[in-house]
């Protein structure tokens, strides 16, 4: 097991077998997430069901608007991970303005877009659109979780990417994605470290 900075939060090591929604959240708690802004919605619940015992504090909001403003100011302030959630459709819809917000601060914000559910897309579900265009210039990376088993890979990745390139990311997920059983492995966060530089630098 492997011990993080908060002595209560331990991350599994190793090929386990879990629920999707519980390699999602395994990954936020390798990544340190200790705070998600957003709005419930149906197409996380199970993943949200999981938060607490995770020790993540759910921050609900009245507008997700507000979710991904406040994950990009407490990215500023913190110099840590951001990160807002919203129900697919037009919950995701409303962030564009924040994040571009974020990208433009270059806020290491993560915005996790559950999606309509895989069999379904495309036969015009709730307010359905194409959730991965709509954000394609205003993020640093995407990640469309195209099957469970790779839910902490992409998810790990979406975090990762955020510190590197010092911008928001995307994580999208169809809601049917956070059920099932698979097996899979946490990645290990991947962070580098920057040196002095030069004695010479102004």
């Amino acid at each position: 097991m492997n011990q993080m900075s908060n002595p209560n939060r331990i991350v599994v090591e190793g090929v386990q077998k879990m629920t999707p929604s519980e390699a999602f959240i395994e990954t936020l708690v390798s990544q340190g997430v200790t705070d998600v802004f957003g709005i419930v919605g149906s197409a996380f619940m199970d993943a949200l069901d999981i938060f607490p015992a995770a020790g993540i504090r759910f921050i609900p909001v009245a507008h997700e608007q507000g979710a991904v403003h406040m994950a990009d100011g407490y990215a500023r302030i913190s110099g840590r991970h951001g990160v807002c959630i919203g129900q697919n459709g037009p919950g995701v819809t409303n962030f564009v303005t924040g994040l571009a917000a974020a990208y433009w601060a270059h806020s290491p914000v993560v915005m996790i877009t559950p999606e309509t559910g895989s069999m379904t897309m495309g036969l015009g579900g709730f307010q359905e659109t194409e959730q991965l265009p709509i954000f394609s210039k205003i993020t640093k990376y995407q990640a469309h979780v195209m099957n469970p088993r790779r839910m902490a890979e992409l998810t790990a990745r979406a975090f990762d990417r955020a510190l590197l390139e010092m911008g928001p990311t995307q994580v999208n997920i169809p809601r049917d994605f956070f059920y099932g059983d698979i097996e899979c492995e946490i990645p290990k966060p991947i962070r580098v470290k920057l040196g002095a530089g030069s004695e010479k630098a102004p």
